[in-house]
């Protein structure tokens, strides 16, 4: 974990795709399921235990940012304002950035705080995509119907269509390690040209 003081920045010095969502999406155990690896990042029954950025370097070629939750964590205002600065330098300032995943409980479909991130992260030009986690919990049917929450809106469509995930049946994970490869290579062809 690092807190960055003025413009000092991680060690990792890598291609980066970070995770952000909501303090009970289920960040940690979706990181652990990419990797195939149970205890990559912390998983706790207890909302806003990432309390820094999380970097986890993988396959010595890329890495994740494990980003502070928000919404639901409690804890202090001025906490709560420190986490928000840090996210944002990160998101700005990081040249190492190439996509941000904005995970979204399906159960719920995107809020206000995702909004404020989508816009946030539009007007910077940084590339995001929707990804639906806790998709076990809803019948196929009900996933259905929760897709349909990320369509309607212009903000919404920023984070193309929302890939669904399950952290315990690993639905989705392939699309998503897909999506993320994609991230990385687009970015390898463009600084190649």
């Amino acid at each position: 974990m690092f807190d960055p003081v003025g413009d000092a920045w991680p060690a990792v010095r890598l291609p980066q795709v970070a995770f952000a969502g909501r303090s009970n999406v289920g960040k940690s155990s979706l990181l652990n399921a990419l990797v195939g690896h149970s205890r990559l990042a912390r998983v706790s029954n207890t909302p806003g235990r990432t309390r820094g950025i999380a970097l986890f370097e993988v396959e010595g070629k890329f890495a994740f940012a494990d980003l502070p939750g928000y919404g639901f964590a409690k804890v202090s205002r001025s906490e709560r304002e420190a986490w928000k600065g840090l996210v944002e330098g990160y998101l700005e300032r990081c040249g190492f950035l190439r996509r941000v995943y904005v995970l979204v409980d399906v159960r719920r479909g995107p809020g206000a705080e995702e909004r404020q991130l989508a816009e946030f992260l539009s007007a910077r030009a940084v590339p995001y995509r929707w990804v639906g986690t806790k998709a076990d919990k809803l019948s196929a049917r009900e996933n259905a119907a929760a897709a349909a929450r990320f369509d309607g809106e212009p903000w919404l469509a920023g984070g193309g269509p929302a890939l669904p995930t399950s952290a315990r049946t690993k639905a989705g994970i392939d699309l998503l390690w897909r999506d993320v490869r994609a991230a990385f290579s687009l970015d390898s062809r463009r600084m190649k040209g």
